[in-house]
């Protein structure tokens, strides 16, 4: 059964440097979902010992989910929605405060969308002018190494939207953020873009196994 407590426990936590560990978060996790489990917590260590954290193990595609010994249709669909929360809470936050007012923020919302894809995928945030964040959409999904995505369909939808800052991101299944040509070329073709509508590109982030590389800090435009 779920140690009650813990819940208490967490609350604390967000205002302590000690939070709990992936695997006590875990071991509760799955005495919720499956309180006969004689184990959980040798179960939540053999699954961090897979994946390597929980946050890799709530965005694990489906098809990698249905291969975990002893998983059920009530663990996957369970840890979906812990995931999906997870995101909402995150673009809860940045709708109300802004996108480019807590880096930290950011980074955390664009980790828990994108850090474990299996598959590269661009994305943009579109901004209003006091950096509210209008619409967070994917505009190009491809291979494990490459995504085509058009400046004419990013600037199509950010007149739609009325959005005047855009933030693309994309992620780097390897791990590595570090740029390719390609990243450049394709950011370099938004910006341009962009400045002849009157539209700001903030930033492109590359995002890989947790890691953040930003193209605008890397001199690219």
């Amino acid at each position: 059964m779920p140690d009650l407590s813990f819940v208490s426990q967490l609350a604390e936590a967000r205002t302590s440097v000690e939070a709990p560990d992936d695997h006590r978060v875990l071991t509760q996790l799955i005495a919720l979902i499956a309180p006969r489990h004689p184990s959980p917590d040798i179960w939540a260590l053999s699954l961090l010992n897979q994946f390597g954290s929980l946050a890799a193990l709530l965005s694990a595609p489906d098809q990698v989910m249905q291969n975990i010994a002893g998983q059920t249709p009530a663990f996957r669909v369970t840890l979906r929605l812990v995931q999906e929360a997870a995101v909402r809470l995150h673009q809860a936050r940045l709708m109300r405060v802004g996108v480019l007012a807590d880096r930290g923020q950011l980074k955390a919302y664009l980790s828990a969308m994108l850090a474990h894809e299996p598959v590269e995928q661009v994305r943009v945030l579109f901004l209003d002018k006091a950096h509210r964040l209008l619409a967070d959409e994917m505009l190009g999904r491809g291979t494990v190494d490459h995504t085509p995505i058009y400046s004419r369909e990013v600037m199509r939808r950010a007149l739609e939207l009325e959005a005047t800052i855009l933030v693309v991101v994309h992620n780097h299944p390897s791990g590595d953020p570090s740029p390719s040509q390609d990243d450049i070329l394709m950011t370099q073709r938004i910006a341009q873009a962009a400045t002849l509508l009157g539209i700001t590109v903030w930033d492109h982030v590359i995002i890989g196994s947790g890691r953040l590389l930003s193209l605008k800090e890397e001199g690219v435009f």
